[in-house]
C-alpha cells in the first residue's frame, strides 16, 4: 500500500523573514501612532474642559447673579465694549401688540447715555427710567437682574447701547424687553415701553425727564458742512449713541483719546476728531476732555430737529469762553474724513 505524500497545509508554509519584518515595523507603526492620537485627544479634551469650566460656560440653567457678584465679575474689565461671541450678549423678547415711535426711541435713548455718562461710571444706582419731557411717548426702563438690588452704571450704558442698536439693526419697532447676559448670567433688563401703556404705572418720582439741557460752562455750537451729504436718522442717532457710550465709560477729565468713532458696517456715519489724537497741554484748561464731547454730542439731535435737517455737522466744542476744538459728524466710514 503505498504512503501518502506528507504534505504541508498550504497555510503553514512561512512567509520569507525580509516580508515578516517588514510587516511587523507597520504593525509596530500603527500601534505607536494609534497611542499617539489617543493622548492627543486626552489633552485636548482635558484643555477644552478647563477652557468651559474658566469661562463659567458649562452646559446648565443660567444662574442669576448677586449683587455682590456682579461687580467683581465685570470690573475686571471696565473699558469692555464688546458684544455677541464674546462675553456680553443681548436677548430681545418682542412685544407686538404695542408700537413705539423710533424716531423718540433714539432721541431718549442719546439723552439716557449722556445722562448716565455724566455719571461715575463706577458707581451703582438702583434702576432707571429715562422719558423726554419734549418727545415723552416712549419709556425707556433701565432694571438690575431680578437676584440684584442695584447695577454698574457702565453695565446699564452698555446693555442700553448695545440692546437698542440691536432693536433697531432688526427693525423691531415695537415694545421690547431687552436682556442682557455676561456669559450665562443675567446682569440687566433694559424695557422699550410706550408710555400711553405705563402712564398709570410709572410716576414722576423714579422717571429721569430731560430737555437735554447742559451746564452753562458749556459753549459749543453746531453748524452744517457746505455741500454736505444727507445723513441716514437712524446711522446719525447710533453713532452719536455710540460715541457716548465709548467715551462715558472713561474719566470724565481725560481728553479724547482717538481721532474717530465709528459704531461699525452696519451703520453710515462716523465722527472724525481732525489730528493726531491726544495732545499735551500747551494753554491753561479747559482741554477738549470726555466729558466736554458728552455733553456736547448730547445737544446735537436737538440741533438737527430745530433745524429739520439730517445731514454732515459740524461740532465747534467750547467751554468756559474757550475753544476745544472741533469734530465732524460725517456720512461713510474714518477713512472718508477731512484732514
Amino acid at each position: 500500500m503505498l504512503q501518502a505524500s506528507k504534505r504541508r497545509p498550504e497555510h503553514y508554509y512561512l512567509i520569507p523573514r525580509d516580508q515578516a519584518q517588514e510587516q511587523y515595523r507597520k504593525v509596530l507603526l500603527y500601534e505607536f501612532y494609534c497611542k499617539m492620537i489617543c493622548c492627543e485627544s486626552i489633552v485636548l479634551l482635558l484643555y477644552i474642559a478647563c477652557l468651559l469650566y474658566h469661562s463659567n460656560a458649562l452646559p446648565g440653567t443660567p444662574r442669576k447673579l448677586s449683587s455682590q457678584r456682579v461687580p467683581d465679575v465685570l470690573q475686571l474689565d471696565p473699558h469692555y465694549t464688546g458684544l455677541n461671541g464674546d462675553r456680553l450678549s443681548v436677548d430681545v423678547e418682542t412685544h407686538h401688540g404695542t408700537h413705539v415711535n423710533p424716531f423718540t426711541l433714539l432721541l431718549n435713548a442719546v439723552d439716557a447715555l449722556a445722562t448716565i455718562g455724566s455719571q461715575d461710571m463706577n458707581g451703582r444706582s438702583p434702576s432707571y427710567s429715562f422719558q423726554l419731557t419734549k418727545y415723552p411717548n416712549v419709556i425707556i426702563e433701565v432694571k438690575p437682574s431680578p437676584s440684584a438690588a442695584d447695577l454698574l452704571n457702565w453695565v446699564a450704558s452698555l446693555c442700553i447701547y448695545h440692546g437698542i442698536e440691536d432693536v433697531l439693526r432688526k427693525k423691531l419697532y415695537v415694545e421690547v424687553d431687552i436682556i442682557c447676559h455676561w456669559n450665562v448670567d443675567e446682569i440687566v433688563g433694559v424695557s422699550i415701553r410706550d408710555s400711553s401703556s405705563r402712564a398709570a404705572s410709572v410716576s414722576a418720582s423714579n422717571t429721569t425727564q430731560s430737555n437735554v439741557n447742559v451746564s452753562d460752562t458749556l459753549q459749543s455750537s453746531f453748524f452744517y458742512v457746505s455741500d454736505g451729504m444727507a445723513l441716514d436718522y437712524n446711522s446719525a442717532m447710533i453713532t452719536l449713541m455710540y460715541s457716548i457710550m465709548y467715551l462715558s465709560r472713561l474719566d470724565k477729565r481725560e481728553m479724547v483719546p482717538r481721532t474717530y468713532t465709528d459704531p461699525g458696517p452696519h451703520w453710515d456715519a462716523s465722527i472724525v476728531f481732525p489730528g493726531d489724537g491726544p495732545q499735551p497741554p500747551k494753554d491753561p484748561p479747559p482741554f477738549l476732555e470726555c466729558g466736554w464731547v458728552i455733553g456736547t454730542l448730547k445737544m446735537a439731535p436737538d440741533y438737527m430737529i430745530q433745524q429739520r435737517k439730517f445731514a454732515e455737522l459740524a461740532i465747534k466744542f467750547r467751554a468756559n469762553n474757550v475753544d476745544l476744538g472741533h469734530a465732524l459728524l460725517q456720512k461713510g466710514k474714518p477713512f472718508q474724513a477731512i484732514s
